[in-house]
């Protein structure tokens, strides 16, 4: 038997001049720093989005008015139509009465680069307070997604 507690120590040493360790480090920060890059929309387009609409045949909900109203508008990629992008919602100008001229939102988009189609949906409140959207179709344009550019898009 052992007069003392038998104890063991594992030592670990990684040689840094190895080829192999080093090209694994290098393409892990690779991956990490492409991650980054798309995740950050470091290279995202900039894009302004401008549009008219006629508050006329329905009015923009409010306080007093939460059906049969146009709640706000949603700014989307419907260039693939089983999976539509909702890029961001545009809530009504002030004041929205009659033809409004000129609606806008400015926003980062990309990646995905390359032609995309963006839309613009007007989102309403039914009689029953249900959603109701218009045709996404109806206000669109095909756009060039490029990295770091400044885009229009006028509906």
């Amino acid at each position: 038997m052992l007069d003392r507690p038998y104890r063991a120590a594992v030592v670990m040493r990684v040689d840094l001049r190895s080829p192999v360790l080093r090209a694994f480090l290098f393409a892990s920060a690779s991956v990490l720093f492409g991650w980054a890059v798309l995740r950050t929309n470091l290279l995202a387009a900039n894009v302004t989005a401008s549009w008219s609409y006629d508050y006329g045949p329905e009015a923009a909900c409010s306080a007093t008015r939460s059906t049969s109203c146009i709640d706000h508008f949603e700014v989307g990629d419907i260039t693939n139509q089983q999976s539509f992008v909702l890029i961001q919602n545009v809530p009504n100008p002030s004041p929205a009465a009659a033809k409004i001229d000129h609606i806008s939102s400015s926003f980062k988009y990309g990646p995905p680069f390359g032609q995309r189609t963006i839309s613009v949906v007007a989102v309403g409140r039914g009689p029953h307070g249900q959603r109701l959207t218009s045709n996404p179709f109806a206000a669109r344009v095909t756009v060039s997604i490029r990295p770091g550019t400044k885009i229009a898009a006028v509906f």
